[in-house]
């Protein structure tokens, strides 16, 4: 009696807005049996309501989901394209930049990589800094360099970072300095060249370095025992001797620790000069999940550096105290004391050697090129701050381990060791305190010249 043919039929003949239109104006089945159809006005309504109900749904599941992801995944998209064209195309390789023309345009390109992801946003912020504090430093104080080579610089310098971060590059326990197909070594000796006034500069026992020199020339080793005062170092080191000993600015091998091959602005400057890569104790333990893969690679490093000097004719330059040296409470600057196990191990490895090795105190005083922060900072990215100043590089005599020692129970290791690396540290510090000497006060010292 209910059946839906006979309620189609009952309602053929309705109004238009009565009619069954959709498949919801359909009767429905009850307890009680077939009932009559809605009318299309409650059906509309009752859609109109479901949907708003969704409506509520999505809106309040979406206001869960963070911003910052939907702006994150849209820059990862970017970046993974951007990154890809820039690898295809090598863009590193083509003319440097040569749409930008003021160091306002350069630092708002590299905010632009940082927006998009392709560097990170404390780098574009650490290079805009370099950027100011080079130009202040550079521009009118050293000879014959303006603002227009300053750009040039630093366009060169966001090229290197660029690649390295689309590209980037593992340092492996001994890297040799690359030449080509870009010379990273004139790269990194031009950025420091502009900092160092060399009508302040000095070498202290000239007649030492000619002694080192014979030495590599006859294939023996010489170990340099050295305070660390900046990341510009090495820059340091090779133009204070590439006029007279040239061979000696190029070929010596730093002892690298991990900052140095991992900060992205530090690493283009370090894939130009030869490099034992250590990870130092100040930071060995920053993750302990690495640990073993530093470890098993100062293993690594340790036995290429023996093969070394088996080999002979290798200059080595190395850091005791394991990093950089820092002002004191008074914002006086002295080498960091060193390591007596560092100075113990380059004392073994001289004496186990093939080939005659030789140590020898090597103090440097630079900090003002580029001071490092007062205080060691574990994480990367620090301010780079710059300075036009003189700097030194002086050598104490070679090490005389059995003079040094006599007296001293052999058996008593421990003795031994420490005797031998306040010997060391002492060296440096009376060669250190002269070039402060000379170049702060221009107090004059025996053995000490103008570069």
């Amino acid at each position: 009696r209910g059946g839906p043919g006979n309620n189609a039929k009952r309602h053929a003949k309705t109004t238009p807005w009565m009619r069954p239109a959709t498949r919801r104006s359909h009767p429905v089945v009850t307890t009680s049996g077939w009932s009559a159809p809605r009318s299309p006005l409650l059906v509309a309504a009752s859609n109109h309501t479901r949907r708003c109900a969704k409506i509520r749904v999505r809106a309040s599941t979406a206001a869960k989901i963070d911003k910052t992801q939907i702006a994150s995944g849209t820059n990862e998209t970017l970046k993974n394209f951007l990154m890809k064209i820039a690898s295809v195309l090598q863009l590193w390789k083509l003319p440097l930049l040569p749409f930008i023309t003021s160091g306002e345009q350069l630092s708002a390109l590299v905010r632009f990589f940082a927006m998009v992801g392709i560097t990170s946003k404390k780098t574009s912020r650490t290079f805009d800094g370099l950027y100011k504090n080079y130009n202040q430093a550079v521009s009118g104080h050293a000879e014959g360099v303006s603002q227009a080579e300053v750009l040039r610089v630093m366009k060169q310098i966001l090229s290197r970072v660029f690649k390295e971060f689309v590209e980037p590059y593992e340092f492996p326990s001994y890297h040799a300095r690359m030449l080509s197909p870009y010379n990273y070594y004139e790269f990194g000796q031009t950025y420091v060249r502009y900092m160092v006034n060399f009508k302040n500069s000095y070498i202290g026992h000239y007649e030492r370095f000619q002694e080192i020199s014979n030495k590599l020339k006859r294939g023996e080793n010489v170990i340099l025992l050295a305070n660390h005062q900046t990341e510009a170092d090495p820059g340091v080191f090779a133009l204070l001797l590439e006029k007279n000993f040239p061979e000696m600015a190029e070929n010596v091998v730093y002892v690298a620790g991990d900052r140095v091959v991992t900060d992205p602005l530090a690493k283009p400057f370090s894939m130009g000069r030869n490099l034992l890569c250590v990870h130092s104790k100040k930071y060995i333990d920053e993750d302990p999940a690495k640990k073993p893969a530093k470890m098993k690679q100062n293993r690594a490093t340790l036995v290429k550096m023996q093969k070394m000097l088996n080999e002979g004719g290798h200059l080595l330059w190395i850091a005791p105290s394991g990093g950089r040296d820092r002002p004191d409470d008074n914002g006086n600057w002295h080498p960091a004391g060193f390591d007596g196990t560092t100075v113990e191990l380059m004392r073994r490895l001289a004496s186990s050697a093939k080939s005659p090795t030789a140590l020898y105190p090597f103090a440097m005083w630079s900090w003002k090129v580029m001071p490092p922060p007062p205080k060691v900072v574990v994480e990367l990215g620090e301010e780079r701050i710059c300075n036009f100043t003189g700097t030194g590089i002086a050598l104490s005599e070679q090490l005389d381990v059995e003079a040094i020692t006599k007296g001293i129970d052999p058996e008593d290791k421990e003795a031994v060791s420490e005797a031998v690396n306040q010997f060391t540290w002492n060296a440096v510090n009376e060669e250190y305190t002269k070039l402060d000497e000379v170049i702060t006060q221009n107090i004059q010292h025996e053995g000490y010249q103008l570069v």
